[in-house]
């Protein structure tokens, strides 16, 4: 990720991502920049150890941990015919989802896609919101 310091503060700027790809019946690259990029971990949460005379909570566990990507993307190219062929392109419900990133180990790894969709403008660009998900122990996707 780029990284700017001024004053000895440092802030990390920016989205590093550089490459999407999404397997359905095919591996589809997607040529795109991403505008946002919200990463947030999950896990279910179980407190099944309780006092039995105050009913206080004694532990938690912790399992089935997730981590959710949701992307907003536009189409680029070196043309305007590429950017519009990249703009026809959905990934489905179901599809493996890669991310390539070296500088961002939270964000790169293989997803699942959970929906998809695309705004079109009058005055504006084409824009995706992608939902993206990964599994800990996901053994086998069926779509």
């Amino acid at each position: 990720m780029p990284s700017t310091s001024q004053r000895g503060i440092g802030v990390t700027w920016g989205i590093s991502s550089t490459g999407y790809t999404w397997t359905g019946s095919a591996s589809v690259p997607w040529t795109v920049n991403a505008t946002d990029q919200n990463i947030s971990t999950d896990a279910a949460m179980d407190d099944s150890s309780k006092d039995p005379v105050t009913g206080a909570t004694l532990g938690l566990v912790f399992s089935d941990f997730t981590k959710e990507i949701q992307l907003k993307v536009y189409p680029k190219s070196t043309s305007i015919a590429l950017a519009l062929a990249e703009a026809v392109k959905i990934p489905y419900p179901g599809d493996l989802f890669v991310i390539t990133d070296s500088n961002d180990a939270v964000a790169a790894g293989t997803y699942t896609v959970l929906k998809a969709s695309r705004m079109r403008k009058v005055a504006g660009k084409a824009e995706f919101d992608v939902t993206l998900k990964q599994y800990e122990n996901l053994m086998a996707i069926i779509s």
